[in-house]
């Protein structure tokens, strides 16, 4: 097997591996993850405060500076925002407020209060009627 595309035991392919680039920095901060299990203890954590803000939502600075927070920087605190929406956890409300920087972010919100999929049967489909 070729060493690029071989999938390691200290790098497990997503979702039971942290997700990382195809750079060695990237895999290296997805290895020290797996290995300590600060990917799971961090998603716990940024799970908890996206739920605990409800509907109103949360900005990724709010969730880094939360009390408590076992994050050593606002990219890996993003990092794990990330990781949640990719588990279908939580999702971006579709507002923006005013960052840190002077910059509109993101709030994020638990998957519960993303808009559902308009999913309305009452209305006939034109197209599963016999010609």
């Amino acid at each position: 097997m070729r060493k690029d595309i071989q999938n390691t035991d200290d790098l497990p392919r997503y979702p039971a591996g942290a997700p990382h680039r195809d750079d060695e920095a990237s895999k290296d901060g997805a290895r020290l993850v797996n290995r300590t299990g600060g990917r799971v203890t961090q998603c716990d954590f940024a799970l908890a405060v996206v739920k605990a803000a409800g509907v109103r939502g949360v900005r990724a600075n709010d969730v880094y500076t939360a009390p408590d927070s076992p994050f050593p920087d606002l990219s890996t605190c993003r990092a794990r925002l990330s990781d949640l929406k990719k588990q279908g956890k939580i999702g971006k409300k579709g507002e923006r407020t005013e960052g840190n920087s002077g910059v509109r972010v993101n709030l994020w919100v638990a998957a519960e209060y993303l808009p559902k999929p308009d999913n309305d049967d009452s209305s006939p489909d034109l197209f599963d009627k016999a010609a």
